[in-house]
């Protein structure tokens, strides 16, 4: 472990980062080209793409769209998710995982984590099924795959979809296998703070060839894959640029590269908190790899607040932050949702009743450290050591 002199030493760069986006002379010289081309719509680059991330999901298809959140918006509308249908999922997620939900109308459900894995309890699920649920919304959160073996085999039981919200979970694996290849259609984003970017950015995989042709469609207004100006159902514009594609299409040849760099952060911090009893990094489950998005440790003092760390912590120039503090169900939006355009023809329960005791602990009790692609193992020690004089100092 360093000494508080090397701390010093290392106060003199600049603040270790939170968000550094992994992108050079290869995705910019990738987007001149589309510029050049003069061809910016959704093309070449956006195909090219779909190949390479089908190879790297093990999924049969791949479709391309505009974010991570038109990607879970067209698997709900794929599975015919309408007013008044539930969907179970968890309020520890960022909001467009609900919200995608209620785009048509209908209604999350919000069951509690499980304290140590952060992810939706499976344990819980049951207990919320009605005649109306209609679909399960594992969300992966941070990157750390939920239990779906147990998800699948609840769904199975009750006739219900599955659709993984993989936002965050670029080469997160069960067994080896690529999450998104557990529900009926997974979801996964490309934002421009993720793993693998493309700015905005998304996709929608699924194994099923009949869900595929019906996504390809509601992501291009309702047409059938000749195009032109016949539309067969309604649907919307969520079809991405050539330029974010292009950015994605080289990510996916860097993905080895950036992801490896990932995972060795990850595998270096679990080691060095292994021993220290102050802080609960999330669980990973036998056989799961998690994609080490972000690193997000939740403080077991309750009567230490993240706002004391996180000061600390910048004074240090280490930044961090938190980031679900306020749960979905918590959110203003939610609180008064009969302001809700939808609410005028869907029954949406009172929200302001909804509790969900672990996942508040962890809202309320978690800080972000930095997890990019671009720290090394000397940083990685420093973060550390400076969160350990904290603790032992408070």
């Amino acid at each position: 472990m360093s000494d508080m002199g090397d701390m010093k030493d290392m106060k003199d760069m600049k603040e270790i980062p939170v968000v550094d986006v992994n992108i050079g002379e290869k995705e910019y010289e990738a987007v001149l080209k589309v510029l050049k081309s003069r061809y910016l719509i959704e093309g070449k680059n956006a195909r090219e793409f779909e190949q390479k991330f089908a190879a790297f999901t093990g999924t049969e298809f791949v479709s391309s769209v505009m974010n991570g959140t038109c990607a879970l918006h067209l698997a709900l509308s794929a599975l015919d998710i309408g007013p008044g249908d539930e969907v179970i999922t968890t309020p520890f997620t960022f909001i467009a995982s609900s919200n995608s939900i209620m785009f048509n109308g209908g209604i999350p459900i919000f069951v509690d984590v499980d304290p140590h894995t952060f992810n939706i309890d499976p344990q819980k699920i049951e207990a919320a099924i009605t005649d109306k649920t209609k679909a399960i919304m594992p969300v992966h959160i941070l990157g750390n795959p939920c239990d779906m073996k147990l998800i699948q085999e609840i769904a199975t039981k009750h006739d219900l979809k599955i659709i993984e919200d993989c936002a965050q979970a670029h080469d997160a694996r069960i067994g080896g296998t690529h999450v998104g290849n557990f529900g009926d259609i997974g979801a996964f984003s490309f934002y421009g703070t993720k793993n693998l970017v493309g700015g905005e950015g998304g996709a929608v995989v699924t194994n099923s060839e009949e869900l595929h042709e019906k996504i390809q469609s509601l992501k291009n207004h309702g047409r059938n894959p000749k195009g032109g100006y016949n539309h067969f159902q309604v649907g919307y514009n969520y079809r991405t640029t050539d330029m974010s594609a292009a950015i994605m299409n080289v990510q996916m040849d860097r993905a080895t590269e950036i992801l490896a760099r990932r995972h060795r952060n990850g595998e270096l911090y679990r080691k060095l908190f292994a021993e220290q009893e102050f802080l609960q990094l999330q669980s990973i489950l036998p056989e799961h790899q998690i994609s080490d998005y972000i690193l997000a440790p939740v403080i077991n003092d309750s009567k230490i607040l993240p706002s004391e760390i996180i000061t600390y912590l910048k004074s240090n120039h280490i930044s961090s932050r938190t980031i679900y503090s306020i749960l979905s169900y918590e959110q203003p939006a939610y609180q008064n949702i009969d302001q809700y355009l939808m609410a005028r023809v869907v029954d949406y329960p009172d929200y302001c009743n909804v509790h969900c005791p672990n996942a508040e602990y962890i809202a309320r009790h978690h800080f972000e450290l930095p997890m990019v692609s671009s720290l090394t193992d000397d940083q990685i020690q420093y973060v550390f050591d400076t969160v350990m004089a904290y603790f032992q100092g408070s």
